[in-house]
């Protein structure tokens, strides 16, 4: 992979001079990461670290990458609350609740989402 999706909108944006990605291509990266995490959730893990960062990009093709805070996720099962960049952190891992589930990845997703579009991150800080 050539770079990053992070890497992919700074181009965007220095290049064309416009703010967010074109609606197709927004498109297409966010059905591939929903996609990716619903591989990655159905078989009981989730990432717990999602950003553009970690979102590999090239030619249109996305992969999930660095699962170094990955872990399986169960059931009533406490979990770190120090995860994740700040700016894609769900607020159950803001507020250090310890039981949390898949859905902070959809959470950073939808952080990500919003991003690609403004050209933003969209809780920056």
């Amino acid at each position: 992979m050539s770079g990053t999706i992070l890497d992919h909108l700074r181009e965007y944006k220095r290049f064309r001079g416009a703010n967010g990605l074109p609606n197709d291509e927004v498109k297409s990266i966010m059905k591939q990461v929903l996609l990716g995490l619903a591989f990655v959730h159905d078989r009981g893990y989730f990432h717990r670290d999602l950003k553009p960062e970690n979102l590999l990009f090239q030619d249109g093709l996305v992969k999930i990458a660095d699962f170094g805070l990955s872990k399986e996720c169960k059931r009533n099962q406490n979990h770190t609350n120090y995860v994740s960049t700040r700016w894609y952190r769900a607020p159950e891992i803001m507020l250090r609740q310890k039981n949390y589930d898949q859905m902070v990845d959809v959470f950073a997703a939808g952080c990500i989402f919003a991003e690609l579009y403004t050209g933003e991150p969209l809780l920056p800080g």
